[in-house]
This record gives C-alpha cells, structure tokens and sequence, in this order.
C-alpha cells in the first residue's frame, strides 16, 4: 500500500534526527540557519534545525524509500523536502514568538508531511486522498507517539 510506503519515509526523515540528537547529543549539529536573527531579533530556524539532522533525515528517508520498492532517489528528496518543511514550521513558530522545540499541534506536523506529498503527488502521481490520508496519518501518529517517546527518553519534550 502506497500510503503506508510514504508514512515510513515520513517517519524515518522526521526520526532519524531525533535518534541521532538522543545518541550523540550537539555533536556534529550545525544550525541551518548560522544563528541569523532577522529584523524581529528572533532567529530564524532556531538551533534544533542542523545539517546533521538535514542529512540524516534525508539519507533515512531514502534507505527506507528503496526498503519499501520506491527509489532512492526519491526518498532523499521526499525526505529532504519533509525537513524543509520541518523547518518553515520552526520559521513559523519563531515569528509567533513561541520558543525552540515548543509545541504547537497542525504546525509541528502538517507541513513537514504535506510539502513532500505535494512533491509526490506530482512525481508519483497518486490522489489528493493519499496526501490526505498520510498527512492525518503523521499527524495523528506524532500526537500519539511522541510521549512514549519522551518516556523512554528519546525525546527532550513530551511533544
């Protein structure tokens, strides 16, 4: 099922930089954004946005796309452009004052699953009910996850 192939790829962009973070802590994580503060004085992206987890998250996202019979190719890119809309979420939160890894729920989830299903969309060819059902998918799975994940420590906040 295509729509479980794509929730996977999601997952594994969007979680490789959080095991990385939980194993190797700052190590190796350049901020993306190079602490720029914009007119606002707030930063741009903020410091949880990092090469180190642009790459990880990329290169997961295309092991798991060619796991799953996609090719890597576009899993690098599926996954790349799910952490690019990672990151317009941290662009978002930080121009409505809300503080680094704060939670704001439909802003945390939805663009980093719908940029890259846009991408697919057009790529792959599949519905607007696939973006639709992976997006709820992600979001809801986020929701629900993300403080077990915090319990077993692998997360910093419950969210």
């Amino acid at each position: 099922m295509l729509e479980l192939k794509l929730l996977l790829i999601l997952i594994s962009a969007n979680g490789a930089p959080v095991l990385l973070y939980c194993y190797h802590g700052d190590r190796f994580s350049w901020p993306v954004d190079h602490h720029y503060v914009l007119a606002d004085g707030k930063r741009l992206l903020g410091p949880s946005k990092t090469w180190r987890g642009f790459l990880s998250g990329a290169l997961c996202a295309a092991v798991v796309s060619f796991l799953v019979g996609l090719s890597f190719w576009f899993g690098l890119l599926f996954g790349f452009l799910s952490l690019v809309g990672d990151a317009l979420s941290s662009f978002i939160k930080r121009r409505m004052n809300r503080p680094s890894s704060s939670r704001a729920v439909g802003i945390d989830q939805i663009p980093e699953a719908v940029v890259p299903l846009i991408f697919g969309f057009f790529y792959l060819g599949y519905s607007v009910e696939t973006v639709l059902v992976v997006t709820l998918s992600f979001f809801l799975l986020n929701i629900l996850v993300s403080p077990v994940l915090y319990q077993l420590g692998i997360r910093k906040r419950p969210h």
